[in-house]
């Protein structure tokens, strides 16, 4: 098979990923504007944030075992077109008679539970599309985040566009044309592989299985426990701070877009740099600087400034800092865990570190309900650069980031 037939199925999927990515980006951007302007209340914002994520993370946790079961194509192709149904399903309620907070709350739970199966499930196949088509692990890693990173380039400021021009909740539509654009693509051009895995005494065994694994595997501990407080961190600023500090200081739904846009322009960036050099660059050292580089920088320009032209500057900064740090995670990891358990493990380690996420967007609504923009803003900041220093402090752990041997 020719080196072009043979990375076909890894472009389709990239491709498929990078349009559901881009759809998603609009959506993240579009619901707290939508609760934002309609209730005037961070804590709402909080809450739907919360709904969705908490959901995302139960279903994380809980879903391994369910892709084993049915297999990853099958999985991301169905939940590819369920989130395009629970996606229609807010404006269409909206104009038929008006959507209640309350179930706009319950749709984005469904919707989070959803995406949760999905995107376990196309993550999963990453491994078996590297093999396939003959690229370095960590090549294809970060042209995997860098398609998350372009999304944010093309699809944030598309949403910004599109918010202003249509309203927030019509942007979900957009959403599900992406979901389900994605869906077809996966089913038409990605093949399946048959991963047959040991058999763990039923659904309770295959999780005691994954959980088992994490427990003796320090790195993957310590990665959980740092994703932890980061995307807790990360999930307040975009569905909370962002959004408001946009209102009170620029007034313009178009900056959403902007804001976000310049990130994935750095992201986009740094990631293309690092498909680049990644495979010649050490694990550990990249990781750790990359990290404190790209944690609080946007955090103290969201407090210290008003500057918008600063405030993109920054964005673009922390994007390309951002870009090397998954990459190395998803290298390490697919390194590290038997092929035949990376669904239950990775299951186990993404709920672990997506189980702030649900926080952040609750915990950022009453900070800032709370203590007001600027001390919220400071308080977390700090709290983000004290964490992303813990892995120069606590070296032993990070150290098995590097490479192993064949």
């Amino acid at each position: 098979m020719g080196t072009a037939t043979a990375r076909r199925p890894l472009v389709a999927f990239l491709t498929a990923e990078g349009a559901s990515l881009a759809g998603n980006k609009m959506t993240m951007l579009a619901l707290p504007w939508l609760v934002w302007t309609t209730n005037g209340s961070p804590t709402r914002v909080g809450l739907v944030a919360f709904a969705q994520t908490g959901c995302y993370v139960l279903v994380r946790l809980a879903g391994a075992p369910v892709i084993n079961r049915f297999g990853r194509k099958r999985c991301a192709v169905a939940g590819g077109l369920a989130s395009a149904a629970i996606l229609a399903a807010a404006p269409l309620t909206s104009h038929l008679g008006g959507l209640p907070f309350p179930a706009l709350v319950a749709i984005v739970a469904l919707l989070g539970a959803v995406q949760s199966l999905t995107d376990a499930a196309k993550r999963l196949m990453v491994p078996d599309l590297v093999a396939a088509s003959g690229a370095p692990l960590e090549r294809v890693t970060s042209l995997y985040a860098g398609v998350e990173r372009l999304s944010f380039l093309l699809g944030t400021p598309a949403a910004g566009v599109l918010i202003a021009v249509l309203g927030p909740v019509d942007v979900l539509l957009v959403d599900a044309g992406a979901a389900l654009f994605a869906a077809m693509l996966i089913a038409a051009l990605v093949p399946a592989v048959t991963r047959p895995e040991p058999s763990a005494g039923g659904y309770l065994g295959s999780m005691r299985v994954g959980l088992g694994y994490v427990r003796t595997d320090r790195l993957l501990l310590a990665i959980a426990a740092l994703l932890f407080f980061t995307n807790l961190i990360d999930q307040a600023t975009m569905a909370v701070y962002v959004p408001i500090w946009i209102d009170q200081v620029v007034g313009d739904p178009l900056v959403l877009g902007t804001i976000a846009g310049t990130y994935g322009l750095g992201a986009v960036l740094g990631s293309l740099l690092f498909a680049w050099l990644g495979p010649r660059l050490p694990r550990y050292p990249t990781f750790a600087v990359s990290l404190l580089l790209a944690g609080s920088p946007l955090l103290f320009g969201l407090a210290l400034t008003t500057s918008l032209p600063l405030l993109l500057g920054i964005c673009v900064w922390v994007g390309a800092m951002s870009a090397s740090i998954n990459p190395i995670i998803t290298s390490a990891m697919f390194e590290r865990v038997p092929a035949d358990l990376h669904a239950r493990v990775f299951g186990f380690t993404g709920s672990l570190a997506w189980a702030g996420v649900p926080l952040g967007g609750l915990l950022g609504g009453l900070a800032m309900g709370v203590l007001g923009r600027t001390p919220g803003l400071l308080f977390s900041a700090f709290v983000y650069l004290a964490v992303t220093l813990l892995p120069l402090v606590f070296v032993r752990p990070w150290h098995q980031l590097e490479r192993q041997p064949a």
